[in-house]
């Protein structure tokens, strides 16, 4: 029987989770971003809307009827669908009063049991957004405008938005955690 030497772990790259975890960053991060261009998309439609409806109006003194409501479904789903970038990309307040006087291990530990309270305050949240969208797909509740637009669909994109901010806050968590790729 021949004696093989153990064979010491490849850590150059951290434990064998790292690599996951950093596949999961990288695509909350793929998923927040797509989220962005999208709202970036609604923003351009939402800006073409209100330039018809100038037209509309001044030249041809006719309207679309539904300016006011898909304008505010607009600024709904760019609020939303921009929120996790936004976090992502540090673009959000913060108040660092008390953390930038804090060593930089209890700065992390609050940082990170923060971040953690937010993801399960926002987790939360959302099973009241999903209620919301459910109770308007059963119930085939429509706007009251003419156009009478599902309710579900607006809802769908705040939940969709709002997800997104969960899985970014859950990953602000363990993100000073999993050693990033050079």
């Amino acid at each position: 029987m021949t004696h093989h030497p153990t064979v010491a772990p490849d850590t150059r790259h951290g434990t064998p989770l790292e690599a996951p975890l950093r596949l999961l960053l990288r695509l909350v991060d793929a998923l927040s971003f797509a989220a962005l261009i999208c709202a970036g998309g609604v923003l351009i439609y939402a800006v073409g809307h209100i330039l018809l409806e100038t037209v509309l109006r001044s030249v041809f003194d006719t309207s679309t009827h539904v300016l006011d409501e898909f304008i505010g479904f607009a600024v709904l789903s760019i609020t939303f669908l921009s929120l996790s970038w936004t976090l992502r990309d540090g673009g959000m307040i913060r108040v660092n009063l008390l953390t930038d006087r804090m060593a930089p291990r209890l700065r992390l530990g609050v940082e990170t049991a923060v971040a953690l309270f937010a993801t399960g305050l926002c987790g939360y949240f959302c099973t009241f957004l999903w209620r919301n969208m459910a109770k308007n797909w059963t119930r085939g509740a429509v706007s009251e405008s003419v156009a009478e637009v599902p309710l579900w669909i607006p809802d769908m994109v705040v939940f969709a938005g709002a997800c997104l901010l969960v899985l970014q806050l859950a990953a602000c968590a363990l993100r000073p955690f999993v050693k990033q790729e050079n």
